[in-house]
């Protein structure tokens, strides 16, 4: 046999196993998508990394903790009525910036805590992948400087079961910071012992999903060991987010802001979806979490409970009052959803 024909028989045979390799790392990755809810502590779907630690917020644990109980004690809890705490609306951007207002929902959850053991659903938007449905995660454990928190399995399991949610992909997962932010808040208050978490990440979903959505979750809204986060920050102002609504008859671009946000809230607290989304579709205000708000609205409405049920917003905010059309703001909002005493 010539040197040639050898080399040649060489690279045929290295072509052959890189092809049969690659054949198993497919029909592997293909068995893991079809038994995403298992135990899977060996493998590298396992743990949600806090990526946005040491950024977003502080990675050192006791540094962090002393941030949010400063927070916390500078926050009024002086809605006195809340005979129990089903939902918190609140911000998500980093702690510099919406800290101080997330903690004013947060200091209800502190006052009122619901269970003793609680199941956190945490709805929160897409910011950098395009999805047209609702993802549940294919993660055990969820890492915070404050500890690790525990994936509700069963009941991630159960929703799955339901065919209306995609599997999250861990990258897109992972670099989505709207349910992250709020785990520093809950591991803090709560301890992460005394709860498991629901991450939901929601897409750019149509009426009748964020319905479907609604209706399938509004059975467990109705659970007295269930607490709903809906991670969410309010208008995004300026050319950087390409939205510059300004009514020069409300003052300073600032208080324009803040009025047309105000819009948005009282529709909310009147619990009136209608209303909320005559309003999106007129102002088109970029509130990123506007299907999130959506499907609590559904689970209200649907709730044996819906007469008694009230929201109220207690704080809000701009990280920066525009007064110039080249500068730019993100609003935050902090509300709860109870039912009254």
């Amino acid at each position: 046999m010539s040197e040639q024909s050898e080399e040649e028989s060489q690279q045929l045979e290295q072509k052959e196993v890189n092809n049969q390799m690659e054949q198993q790392e497919n029909k592997n990755e293909e068995q893991l998508q079809q038994i995403p809810y298992v135990h899977m502590l060996n493998n590298k779907y396992n743990v949600r990394e806090n990526v946005h630690a040491g950024s977003w917020y502080s990675s050192k644990s006791n540094e962090l903790k002393i941030q949010i109980n400063c927070w916390l004690e500078q926050a009024k809890a002086e809605v006195t009525t809340v005979a129990q705490l089903k939902a918190l609306i609140v911000p998500h951007a980093g702690y510099a910036y919406s800290g101080p207002t997330a903690a004013f929902s947060y200091k209800y959850l502190k006052k009122y805590p619901p269970s003793e053991k609680l199941k956190v659903f945490i709805l929160g938007p897409c910011h950098y992948v395009y999805i047209t449905q609702c993802c549940l995660t294919r993660q055990e454990i969820y890492e915070t400087p404050l500890g690790n928190i525990k994936v509700d399995l069963e009941t991630v399991k159960q929703l799955h079961e339901q065919g209306l949610f995609e599997q999250s992909d861990k990258d897109a997962e992972e670099e989505e910071h709207s349910i992250e932010m709020q785990l520093p808040f809950l591991a803090h208050i709560l301890g992460t012992d005394n709860f498991t978490i629901i991450p939901i990440m929601v897409g750019s979903i149509d009426a009748k999903s964020e319905e479907y959505y609604g209706r399938l979750l509004s059975e467990y809204f109705d659970m007295d060991d269930t607490l709903f986060i809906i991670s969410t920050d309010f208008c995004h102002w300026g050319t950087k987010f390409a939205y510059t609504y300004y009514n020069s008859a409300d003052g300073e671009i600032f208080e324009s802001i803040e009025k047309l946000d105000q819009k948005a809230m009282e529709h909310i607290e009147l619990h009136d979806l209608d209303k909320f989304n005559d309003y999106l579709r007129e102002y088109e205000n970029n509130i990123c979490g506007k299907h999130c708000i959506a499907i609590l609205l559904h689970c209200i409405a649907m709730s044996q409970n819906t007469h008694m049920m009230e929201t109220k917003f207690i704080r809000y905010a701009q990280s920066c009052l525009v007064r110039d059309k080249k500068d730019s703001s993100v609003s935050y909002a902090a509300a709860i959803t109870f039912l009254e005493d």
